[in-house]
């Protein structure tokens, strides 16, 4: 019987794997962006080919502006939507892939549309005249009371100032 690897130790890493499924498969596993973690230079280099993708999407489904407004990549929770919804296409769309992956990303894509939409809505205004504020206690936590209300909080959880 195989063991089953469960520690920092056991397994193949994320490099391993990738090199495992390139030589077997010929690509390797696509891996979700975590835009958060990007210096400025990678997020350009990544933006321009989602760029690239979200105008064939588009395109292809002849999205509106209730789903795909021209500056949608000023506004991180359409970037995060459609970044998810590639990654689901490039998986999809693979040649490893059966035919009906093609078919589950279609679902993907549909309420994908819906969050899109949701996501516009709040946006208000027209492309170019957007003044996005996030909320205050997003913006400023500790001037907004926010903080010191979060920490009252997890003091009388924990009895500790802040636990970490």
């Amino acid at each position: 019987m195989t063991d089953i690897p469960d520690g920092p130790g056991d397994g193949l890493t994320p490099e391993q794997l990738d090199a495992l499924m390139k030589d077997t498969l010929g690509s390797t596993i696509p891996r979700p962006i975590r835009w958060a973690d990007l210096d400025d230079t990678t997020t350009a280099k990544k933006l321009v080919e989602l760029a690239k993708w979200v105008h064939w999407l588009g395109n292809r489904y002849v999205l509106d502006s209730r789903e795909l407004p021209a500056d949608w990549w000023r506004h991180g929770a359409l970037v995060e939507e459609l970044s998810a919804l590639k990654g689901a296409w490039d998986v999809a769309y693979d040649q490893t892939q059966a035919a009906s992956a093609a078919a589950d990303w279609h679902m993907t894509f549909f309420n994908t549309r819906i969050r899109l939409k949701d996501w516009v809505g709040r946006l208000g205004g027209s492309p170019g005249e957007r003044t996005i504020k996030p909320q205050g206690w997003l913006h400023d936590p500790d001037r907004s009371g926010w903080a010191a209300e979060f920490n009252a909080y997890l003091s009388s959880l924990t009895g500790l100032t802040r636990p970490d």
